[in-house]
């Protein structure tokens, strides 16, 4: 986040020098009795800075769409396990997306960081990669807090897990694309499947062509 605050103060440092400039050659100008053409500051500077598009390309802070899940394939319930879904099996099982969970914020220079809240309590995750496979998607920020269980059946023998991540997807496509975080570590906290595990997480995203 360092950076990115640096980021957004150099450009307005480079905005306030290019007005200072622009000034100082209208001084100039009128000192020595020449006409400047009349030129808009704000569509000059506008015009050197890279085109954004897409419905986050604005820099601002948005809530977007994210998931972070176990595949089905190494799931123990049969289907994808959402861990930012906070159902708990066996009678509200963690198999769908949630929705507008996340926060997406996009910097001056078209950075684009997502932070989402990883919430559930039965698949606790533990360790995740740094980097995705492809190395497109970084963490950023991994926040641990209390593991509190859903009730007195479950338990585990962390007192944290990870309650929250920021990644970095300025280069992430988002929509159908996954990032696959490989290694990363679990703990099945609910009786019929207790127990640490290595489950790969995966990332999707609906960062509406960021």
């Amino acid at each position: 986040m360092t950076e990115i605050r640096e980021g957004m103060q150099d450009a307005s440092l480079s905005r306030r020098d290019f007005l200072k400039a622009a000034a100082g050659a209208a001084v100039v100008a009128a000192a020595a009795g020449v006409a400047l053409p009349n030129i808009n500051a704000s569509k000059a500077f506008a015009a050197s800075a890279a085109p954004l598009s897409g419905a986050y390309a604005a820099p601002g802070t948005y809530t977007v769409t994210a998931n972070l899940y176990v595949d089905k394939r190494d799931s123990p319930i049969g289907k994808n396990a959402y861990v930012t879904n906070p159902g708990n099996p066996p009678f509200n099982k963690p198999t769908s997306p949630v929705a507008n969970n996340a926060t997406l914020v996009v910097a001056e220079g078209g950075a684009k960081l997502l932070t989402v809240p990883i919430v559930n309590s039965s698949f606790g995750v533990l360790e995740i990669a740094s980097a995705s496979q492809d190395g497109l998607v970084r963490i950023t920020e991994k926040k641990m807090g209390k593991w509190v269980m859903p009730n007195f059946l479950w338990s585990s023998p962390y007192d944290e897990r990870v309650v929250s991540l920021t990644f970095d997807v300025t280069n992430f496509a988002g929509g159908s694309a996954v990032a696959t975080f490989s290694p990363s570590a679990e703990y099945a906290s609910f009786p019929l499947y207790k127990g640490r595990k290595t489950w790969d997480l995966h990332l999707v995203a609906d960062l509406g062509a960021a």
